[in-house]
């Protein structure tokens, strides 16, 4: 016979029955935790997904437009753009593309043809921001999408999930329609990162139960493989356990709610 319990025990109805519950120290409940794949694809082309094709067939069609242009205003006045039928093609193409580096060597004199160029070279300078930024974002950063989204679809599939070999899980989980032989025990950390590691293919589990305050350190220790996508069963929380009728209830729970309630519990 003990006269008090202290530890991380659950505050559950059928409990109740045959001991005195603590107001809860801790809230908690239970998450469902599931593995997150990153959905971005990085391959040789990735340079190429910062724009669409359309956008990229723009950009090409506006330089090419843009160089013909100048061409077309400066050529009669201006000796830069003179010459041979060759020669006089390729610095079209020499002015527009250069244009995304550095500044053409070659001379405007027109006015129109410098409010183009001046609108260009902003035109230009816009583009290659965004791109710049859109590749590294794309190349740097994380998307990272949950493979499963909630309960149901778990019941719907008939997956294999893991829960806590001591928590009170497994009987939530049977009442919500889960079959035992869907159901696969861990006891650490690090088993429940191997379950879903392996996959239900391979002998593991596609998703894990997990109490709160638990799954807060197990996503601190995975946090780029795992989400949290749910949290599917509510409980009150942890508290300490008394005797029925115990006069220590009422003392216990006075002081956690002057805990809960000091200032060093509210930063």
């Amino acid at each position: 016979r003990y006269d008090a319990v202290v530890g991380d025990t659950t505050i559950l109805a059928n409990r109740s029955s045959y001991v005195d519950f603590t107001l809860p120290f801790i809230r908690s409940g239970v998450g469902l935790i599931v593995p997150v794949k990153d959905v971005v694809e990085r391959d040789k082309y990735s340079f190429l997904r910062p724009m669409t094709w359309k956008l990229w067939l723009t950009s090409f069609v506006s330089f090419f437009v843009i160089g013909f242009t100048v061409w077309a205003v400066e050529h009669r006045v201006n000796p830069d753009f003179r010459g041979p039928p060759r020669y006089q093609a390729s610095t079209i193409f020499w002015f527009a593309f250069s244009t995304m580096v550095f500044a053409p060597r070659e001379r405007v004199f027109s006015f129109g043809a410098r409010i183009l160029v001046i609108t260009w070279y902003f035109i230009v300078l816009v583009l290659t921001q965004s791109y710049t930024a859109s590749l590294a974002s794309l190349l740097t950063s994380q998307q990272l999408n949950p493979t499963i989204t909630n309960m149901r679809s778990l019941l719907e599939k008939g997956e294999s999930v893991g829960y806590q070999r001591t928590s009170f899980t497994l009987g939530k989980l049977k009442e919500a329609g889960f079959t035992e032989s869907r159901l696969v025990p861990f006891d650490t950390a690090e088993d429940c990162h191997e379950l879903m590691r392996k996959g239900p293919k391979n002998e593991g589990v596609s998703a894990a139960f997990l109490g709160i305050p638990y799954m807060r350190l197990f996503l601190g220790q995975y946090c780029n493989t795992y989400k949290m996508v749910e949290e599917s069963f509510t409980v009150d929380g942890f508290g300490f356990v008394f005797p029925i009728g115990s006069p220590l209830v009422a003392d216990v729970s006075r002081a956690i709610l002057k805990v809960a309630e000091s200032p060093k519990a509210m930063e």
